[in-house]
């Protein structure tokens, strides 16, 4: 069975998207970044710290490792898709579905603060969203707005799944 592995934005839903498709389709889960700082005994902020190229490097074995699992429900780092080797591994044996969020909406969302790459405040958001979105919508095999409910944004991924099998 293959994968659900899903991109996006930090702060699009990823996460709790995931955690609700683990549940209604009776999946595992993993979500890459949790499986990094497991892995790696640090945080992510850690990482950063010594320079997001250390981040990098690590996030790409974890996606080599977590590329060869079958019928999980993967949850990516928003950054996931600045490496096409990540990207190879995880739609060898997955569907890649892009959950897109305007800015706005992740702003009322998210904590600024929690996120290393948002250290610079809001603007960068709006940047990296314009330097990443075209990347997303290059590499996904299913691209889903959120913009309603989590619910109904899960029941569009189980549909695609279905017709997709």
């Amino acid at each position: 069975m293959e994968n659900i592995v899903l991109i996006g934005m930090m702060g699009c839903g990823k996460t709790t998207i995931s955690n609700l498709l683990s549940k209604e389709l009776s999946r595992p889960l993993i979500d890459i970044d949790e499986y990094l700082v497991d892995k790696y005994d640090m945080t992510i902020p850690e990482m950063f710290d010594i320079s997001e190229d250390y981040f990098r490097e690590r996030e790409t074995i974890c996606c080599q490792e977590v590329g060869l699992l079958e019928n999980y429900i993967i949850s990516t780092g928003g950054g996931v898709i600045k490496n096409p080797k990540n990207i190879e591994a995880l739609q060898r044996n997955g569907i890649i579905i892009y959950i897109d969020r305007p800015v706005e909406l992740i702003l009322s969302d998210v904590e600024i603060a929690a996120r290393p790459l948002l250290k610079d405040g809001p603007d960068k958001l709006y940047q990296l969203y314009k330097e990443r979105h075209q990347r997303y919508l290059d590499v996904c095999n299913c691209h889903i707005q959120n913009t309603s409910s989590l619910e109904d944004v899960v029941e569009k991924i189980i549909k695609i799944i279905k017709e997709n099998k």
